[in-house]
């Protein structure tokens, strides 16, 4: 006879000593079988357990959970004991309405969020509903019990991943500066690509992660515009890309202008004047409830039937809120390349910074067409100093302005900075109070440009004791000193050839 549910499982809060239960779990698991985790929520919110035996032979074993209204994501880690090494439980999930997957036996780890889930399950609705785990018994031999226990985490609005939103764990754990692109677009919006037949198609989101590697990128920020659905691709791309950290991102496409929301999937009404999105102000107010990152897309473009809303003509407010700027994209680029100056939006951005506002340069190639090479995907590539590849690491450092843009879309030129006053020491982004009279030593080894202008600017103007003409080294160090008067100051550096733009910093602040 069926064992009634009350024997089949217990359901009850997690106890302090499940965490270092989970702990133990997660070390007999690959990287990719495990749940990503939202940051300061490590313990589990549930935790089912029970057991079958052989009487469940062939049967599916429904346990039931209840799951809170306003709950976004829900994680489901599972394991159970085989005493004899041949029990198999098959496992699948239902909302209380409908079937949202089944994983079989080879898969410990569940996500399912509204708008992605884990490769076997369907993303949609989650909270407010009376889930069921099922258990399918596909083996289990005589006088065996196994003991089953599933750990299940609720996400709400506004958490972000203690990591990474589709990698319970770093891909890499090293203090350096790690390369990426900021803005990149596929089949989800307007990104295109030559079919196997040679026609124009829709592309798919793997063609941009490989692009991305051929250019030597070590993270790359999916982008397309006002969209959600991308996230189920990038969620089942991770575990194989393993050596390339995918940042969820998206444009936020406006007759104001466009702007990247990075590090949520949540959704994000991108219909200004609406009820529900009244003003530029609201959705910038909204990313950042979410725990995304604002970041203003090439705002000095023009604005036409080419491209509706490109340039920003938000309300000025609106810069005060927002965390970066892409200062440098593709069409800066090309631009350059036929000869003009790429330097438009750089001016809108330190015209930002004369006014007191720390706000990031990030570049972003804003790709949509996987097929350009060289030019395309990682032109220009953002570099960023952050201590782990991780998405939480990275979108932190940009935050704090630990970023420099290399214009050439090609490894090669190498810039490192380290700034110091007394026993403070810091790099770019970072802040120093100097009081008059004071000094502030910067160390900079650059490599890969030999021959090429140092351009050290001081509030946007160029300075003499900052700069050299031309590098003489392949690999050259440059310990440089400036005075403070006391005042608020930024001083950042390029690199160039002539009057062409190679690389650029973000700056240190100095009396901010």
């Amino acid at each position: 006879m069926p064992k009634t549910f009350s024997r089949l499982a217990s359901l009850a809060l997690l106890l302090a000593s499940a965490l270092g239960s989970h702990q133990a779990i997660a070390q007999d698991l690959p990287e990719w079988d495990k749940v990503p985790l939202a940051k300061g929520h490590e313990k589990p919110d549930l935790v089912l357990t029970g057991t079958v035996d052989r009487s469940d032979y062939q049967r599916n074993v429904p346990v039931s959970f209840d799951v809170p209204g306003g709950v976004t994501r829900i994680g489901v880690a599972y394991e159970y004991t085989r005493p004899d090494g041949k029990t198999v439980i098959n496992l699948g999930l239902f909302d209380g309405k409908t079937f949202r997957g089944w994983s079989g036996s080879n898969k410990h780890t569940v996500v399912i969020d509204e708008n992605n889930a884990t490769p076997s399950f369907i993303a949609g609705p989650v909270g407010g509903r009376r889930w069921s785990l099922d258990l399918g018994v596909s083996y289990i031999g005589e006088g065996v019990t196994s003991r089953y226990t599933a750990r299940i985490w609720f996400w709400r609005p506004g958490e972000v991943p203690a990591v990474s939103t589709f990698s319970p764990e770093p891909l890499e754990v090293a203090d350096k500066w790690y390369r990426g692109d900021f803005h990149l677009h596929t089949g989800h919006s307007d990104g295109f690509c030559t079919s196997r037949r040679g026609r124009s198609v829709p592309c798919p989101l793997y063609r941009t992660v490989d692009a991305a590697l051929a250019a030597h990128l070590d993270f790359a920020a999916i982008t397309d515009h006002n969209n959600v659905a991308l996230y189920g691709s990038m969620r089942e791309l991770q575990p194989f890309y393993d050596d390339i950290l995918l940042i969820p991102g998206r444009e936020m496409t406006t007759e104001q202008g466009h702007a990247n929301v990075f590090g949520t999937t949540e959704y994000i009404d991108h219909r200004l004047g609406e009820k529900s999105m009244p003003d530029m102000a609201t959705m910038i107010e909204r990313a950042h409830a979410a725990g995304g990152l604002f970041s203003i897309n090439h705002p000095g473009s023009p604005t036409d039937f080419r491209c509706r809303g490109c340039g920003w003509s938000a309300p000025e407010a609106t810069y005060a809120a927002t965390d970066a700027m892409e200062v440098m994209n593709s069409g800066n680029l090309w631009k350059q390349l036929g000869g003009g100056d790429a330097g438009g939006d750089v001016a809108i951005w330190e015209k930002q910074l004369a006014q007191g506002r720390r706000i990031t340069a990030i570049g972003g190639s804003d790709n949509h067409d996987v097929d350009l090479g060289r030019l395309g995907v990682g032109f220009p590539t953002t570099l960023v100093r952050a201590p782990e590849l991780s998405e939480r690491a990275i979108l932190d450092a940009v935050k704090a302005g630990h970023v420099m843009i290399d214009m050439t879309g090609k490894p090669g030129l190498g810039f490192d900075l380290s700034a110091r006053c007394g026993a403070r020491a810091g790099t770019v982004g970072d802040a120093f109070a100097l009081p008059a009279g004071q000094t502030l030593e910067l160390a900079l080894t650059i490599t890969g440009a030999k021959g090429r202008k140092l351009v050290g600017l001081v509030d946007g103007q160029p300075a003499a004791e900052l700069s050299a003409e031309s590098l003489t080294e392949a690999r050259q160090a440059l310990p440089l000193k400036w005075t403070s008067d006391g005042q608020r100051h930024w001083i950042r550096f390029e690199l160039r050839d002539g009057a062409q733009r190679l690389f650029m910093t973000n700056p240190v602040y100095v009396n901010y």
